[in-house]
Order: structure tokens, then sequence, then C-alpha cells
């Protein structure tokens, strides 16, 4: 079996993408293909013996580019010779923009083949953090309080904080890793906070920030056509919120380990499987929640359509690498295949006789 697993692009998240996509690696057995989309998306083979710090110092000198409608991806060798090779399943393991955001599962479509991801559609919904919280009302899950605010709005909300109350929590709409995400407690913080948030996005996420909460994750799949649903994890961070380095960054801080009653970590895992159901994800999700302990009240966070390392951390007690890999895989051809019986084609007699043919 061809595997592609394609990761990098052009995105704040391109160094975290390239760490999974290195993790990745160990949970697919088959011929994999590493291909490695730089930071102005130009797609190249990596080696897959290559480390993350690999992808700085060596050289890129095969070149990929996708057979659209075939199924295949050709790699330049050189100038004179090229190898198409039929791949059988792609795994995103591109976070952020121009990846996870249904750019990959767009190109994979294009191409005709399967993915171990979502597809377009829930993908680009996953990924607008305005869009989410539209979608995740509409289908009556409890969410935080918040607007959306864009660099036209800002004087008027300034003014009125949009009804909101502080502390306010600031995040660019389109971003990941908790990049640009401040909170404010007064007029001059939020100001701040929504000038550096528009340096990475121009549509922002406020919302009523908590501030005696925990954190959960919980991770979703599919496999043999059933939606599964993983243990439930509790980072920690000694911040008002979990930032990239207590993320990615190695850290001296010491926090206690947080006891979660286990009616809270069912309802946790409800909700993550009636998303994963209603918002047709594909692949394996992560679903972040905070749980305000002053109110006793549970709320969706976001939702990652490319978690980091694949969540395999949230799956280790269920499955080996392998057989977690073979898991993603086989359901990714099972549905990929599913979608294949749909009519494609509409014999609509339009362009009959119009050879030829003249204005009259």
């Amino acid at each position: 079996m061809n595997i592609m697993i394609v990761y990098g692009g052009k995105s704040c998240e391109h160094d975290i993408s390239i760490i999974t996509a290195c993790l990745a690696k160990g949970y697919f057995r088959g011929n994999i293909y590493s291909v490695y989309l730089d930071k102005n998306n130009r797609a190249y083979l990596a080696g897959n013996d290559w480390t993350p710090r690999d992808h700085v110092t060596k050289k890129l000198t095969k070149p990929v580019t996708f057979v659209l409608g075939e199924g295949k991806i050709a790699i330049r060798k050189n100038r004179l010779s090229v190898e198409q090779v039929p791949i059988d399943v792609v795994i995103n393991c591109c976070h952020g923009l121009n990846g996870e955001d249904g750019c990959v599962a767009a190109l994979c479509q294009l191409t005709g083949i399967p993915l171990v991801g979502s597809d377009i559609a829930s993908s680009a919904v996953a990924m607008d953090k305005v869009l989410t919280k539209r979608v995740l009302k509409d289908i009556n899950m409890p969410v935080v309080n918040g607007v959306e605010v864009t660099k036209s709005d800002v004087k008027q909300f300034m003014k009125d904080c949009g009804g909101l109350n502080f502390p306010i929590i600031v995040k660019p709409s389109m971003l990941g890793s908790s990049i640009g995400v401040e909170v404010a407690h007064d007029a001059d913080e939020l100001s701040n906070a929504i000038n550096h948030a528009l340096r990475y996005d121009d549509k922002l996420l406020c919302e009523e920030a908590l501030t005696d909460f925990i954190e959960l994750n919980c991770s979703a799949l599919k496999a043999n056509g059933v939606i599964l649903t993983s243990v439930v994890d509790t980072p920690v961070t000694v911040h008002d919120v979990l930032t990239f380095a207590d993320k990615y960054l190695a850290s001296d801080s010491q926090v206690k380990p947080v006891v979660v009653d286990d009616d809270i970590k069912n309802q946790v895992k409800k909700i993550t499987s009636q998303i994963y159901s209603k918002l047709n994800f594909g692949g394996v999700i992560r679903v972040d929640f905070l749980y305000d302990n002053k109110t006793g009240k549970l709320y969706v966070n976001e939702i990652n359509t490319t978690p980091g390392s694949l969540a395999y951390g949230l799956w280790e007690l269920t499955y080996s690498r392998t057989h977690y890999g073979e898991a993603l895989v086989e359901q990714a051809i099972a549905d990929y295949r599913e979608m294949q019986q749909h009519v494609f084609t509409f014999e609509s007699g339009v362009l009959d006789g119009l050879n030829g043919s003249k204005k009259k």
C-alpha cells in the first residue's frame, strides 16, 4: 500500500505540523511517501527518516505534483525523469491554514485519493472559530458567550464590548495552537489584544473569559463504521489560557494535576461523539472543552480536525501505534468507496446540437 503523509504548508503552525508528521510516520505500515509543503506551499518529497530539524538543514530536491483525476503524484527526480506513483490513501498532518482548513481535503478530492481526515465542509467549519460557534449553537451545543469582531467593527466594539463583560478573551478566528490569543481585563488590554490578533487575521472571536475553569480534551474517530471516543485529558497551565509554550515548549512551571468527576467526563465523551456525527467529521478529531468551576457548566471551546500527533496520546490505551494507523486507513478507504457510489454526472442535453449553431 502506498501511503502519502502531507504536512507543513503556509501556516503559523508549520513547525508543529512537521512534528506531527514525523510522529505519524510510526503509525502507518506500507510504502510511505512524505510530501512536505514548504512555507510557500511548494510540495517536495522528503526523507522518511528526516527529523524535524532536518526540514531546516536539508535541501529539497524532488518536487511533487498531484495528478488530478488519476489518484497519483508525480515526483520529479531530475530534469529528464519524472516518476508517477499511485497513492492509496493520504494522511493529512497539516495544521492551520492551507491544510487543516479543507485545502488538503479539496486536493485529495480533485486527485481522487482517500483521505484520513475530514472533508472540505467540516474542515472549513472547524477551522473558523466564529463559524464553529454559529454551527455549534445551531445544533444546541453549549458555548461561551461571544461575538465576531472585524476591522471595521473595532471602534464600536471598544465602546460597548459587544455586550460582553470583562475579562474578555480575544482570538484570531482562523488560527490554532493558541497563537495570537490574549485575555484582556480592561479597555487598554482589550485594545492591545485586538491589535495583536489583527496581525494574524481580519476576523476575531471575542468571548467572555472564564476565570475559574478546567480545560478538557477528548478525541473521536470512526472505526469499522462506529464512532468511538477516547479517554478525557485535562491539560493544565499557570497562565490565563493554555499557551503555545504550554503545548509545545518545555516549561519549569509546576502545576498540580486536576481531578475531574466521572459524570463530567461522560458528558464530554457524549458531546464529542455527537459533534463528530452531526458535523460529518472524518479521520480523527479532538474537541476541547471548558468546565466552569463557578457555575458547574460545560462548554465546547473548539474543534481540531488535525490534532497534534493525530491525538494518539488519547488513544494509546486502546490501540498500539500501528493498529491505530490501520484503523484510520481502513475507515478512510471504506468511506471513500461509499462516497464513490454517488452519481457525479448528469446528462442534461444542454450541449447537444450546439456545435455549428448560430444565433438568429
